[in-house]
């Protein structure tokens, strides 16, 4: 059962690990220096998943060197315009955004899987995000990406590892996760190259 556990949570690891680079040549050429985040459509069945996640998504973007919109500003400016749903926000035509806000880039997030699976033995929390960002000029795909996180329960007895992963059930703050997840998701070799108010502005090539 341990071995089946492990497999199975490499398996959901799998695929946020791989090293794969992202085609950036339409990001170069546009260069966002500011980024509008809009609320997040959710596809899980937790009904707080989008509150949650969107505090987590500003602090990695502008540490990665972009001027980001306050979200919950935004929220109220988009709503003072009647748009309410996150689902009917996200097939806007991005230039929308560039004669509400004046950004440069539109950050669309769709939130796949924020859950626990729970097998007796363990379990594991999952959130999975898909990232688009497009130019608001234009509405081209600057830059998109897949992103997750699994945090896992285990023990070194039978006993311990039923207790921990009930609680890890339970107990678990998705918060942290989601967290992890966006700065994972923004850094290379398929993440966000760094921005204008970053110290490796334009330096940092090689790295994507």
């Amino acid at each position: 059962m341990r071995t089946f556990v492990v497999i199975l949570l490499a398996g959901l690891m799998q695929g946020c690990m791989a090293p794969q680079h992202a085609n950036l040549d339409a990001f170069y050429a546009h260069q966002p220096r500011s980024i509008v985040v809009v609320p997040v459509v959710n596809e899980s069945p937790e009904v707080t998943a989008n509150s949650v996640f969107i505090t987590s998504i500003t602090q990695p973007l502008a540490e990665r060197g972009y001027y980001v919109f306050p979200v919950y500003l935004t929220d109220m400016i988009l709503r003072d315009f009647g748009l309410v749903e996150a689902g009917h926000i996200h097939q806007l035509p991005a230039e929308r955004f560039y004669e509400l806000f004046g950004a440069d880039a539109v950050l669309f997030i769709t939130i796949k899987d924020w859950s626990t699976k729970y097998l007796v033995l363990a379990s594991s929390v999952v959130v999975s995000m898909e990232y688009v960002l497009k130019d608001t000029r234009t509405g081209q795909v600057l830059w998109k990406n897949d992103q997750g996180y699994v945090h896992s329960s285990g023990g070194s007895d039978l006993i311990t590892m039923t207790v921990s992963a009930a609680i890890n059930a339970l107990m678990t703050d998705y918060l942290p996760l989601a967290r992890q997840a966006n700065f994972m998701a923004f850094l290379p070799p398929k993440g966000l190259p760094a921005g204008p108010y970053h110290p490796e502005y334009q330096q940092d090539k090689s790295k994507f």
